[in-house]
Formats: C-alpha cells, structure tokens, sequence
C-alpha cells in the first residue's frame, strides 16, 4: 500500500512541475494568439473591478463622498492591496496604478470603494484577431480587430510589456 501510494504521489509531482514549466514556456513566448488570451483576462480583469467582485456578487453599501455617490467593492476586494493583486495578474504595476486613480477608487471607512456606474463589455476578446504592429525584446504592441455582441468590430491597439516572465497589459482601459 505504502508503495502504490509513494507511486501516485511521483506521478502528481511529475505532473504538477511539467505542467508549471509548461505554463512559464507559454507566458515567454507572446504569439497572436496569447496577446488575445492575456487580452481576453485582462478584459474579464477589468469589469470585475469596476463591479467590484469576481465572481458572485455581493450586496455593496453605498455612500456620498466629495457629492459622488461611491459603493463599497465586495470582500474579496475589501483593501486596495487585494484588489492590486488581482489586477496585477494580466496588468503592469504601473497600468493598474493609473488605473485606480483614473477610475476614482478609494478607500473609505477601511473598505476599498468606487464612483456608483454600471456597463459591461461589448466586445468578444476571444474572437478578436491579432496583428503585431511593433516589438522589442520586452514591450510589444498588438493592433486587434474585436467583435462586439451586436455584429460590428473595433480596432484596439494593446501594448504588453515583459514583466519577469510574463506578458502583461501595460494600459487599465485598452481592454475595456
């Protein structure tokens, strides 16, 4: 028993750290059609921090600060540390910087808020296509054609920088 256990444990293992080195090959290598995955994240980034949750949506209190009414992000984004984290995934640092101040967020009796908006994406990131436009070793830019849920296109022009190992949005907004 011990050695059909030790055995599974290996094959996890195994799987476990080529999987990983399978994943850090992909982010190297910015083709066409990762600059449109990291895109589409970045995308699904975006609106969930204007909506102030990821994934299931909580009951958000709002209140006036400066004559703006401001609503409260959910828990999972309570402190702007958190919501920095999550957005760092596909966004630079300084993108996300620009990005909060741009958007107004703020952090209000210990909670992480922002202006009371509604919206959501138009545009179907997944189904754009891609066209390299410029590239240095670590910034390149991507002009992409998008549908949108009604049948039209847009054009977007999106810069990835190389952070480490990773391509990321270097602009909050371009994806929006």
């Amino acid at each position: 028993m011990k050695k059909i256990g030790l055995v599974l444990s290996s094959i996890a293992i195994f799987f476990a750290l080529s999987t990983g080195a399978t994943a850090q090959t992909n982010s190297q290598t910015l083709t066409n059609a990762n600059a449109i995955k990291i895109a589409a994240s970045a995308s699904d980034h975006f609106w969930n921090a204007l909506h102030g949750y990821k994934k299931t949506p909580c009951t958000q209190g709002t209140f006036n600060y400066k004559g703006t009414p401001y609503t409260y992000l959910c828990p999972e984004f309570d402190t702007k540390a958190e919501l920095t984290n999550y957005l760092s995934e596909t966004f630079t640092n300084n993108a996300v910087e620009k990005g909060l101040t741009k958007y107004s967020y703020i952090t209000y009796n210990g909670k992480l808020a922002h202006p009371v908006g509604d919206g959501f994406s138009m545009l179907e990131w997944t189904k754009a296509k891609a066209k390299l436009v410029y590239q240095t070793s670590t910034v390149r830019s991507y002009e992409f054609t998008v549908p949108t849920v009604d049948g039209a296109t847009v054009k977007r022009t999106v810069t990835f920088y190389k952070a480490g190992t990773q391509w990321k949005v270097n602009k909050f907004d371009a994806v929006q």
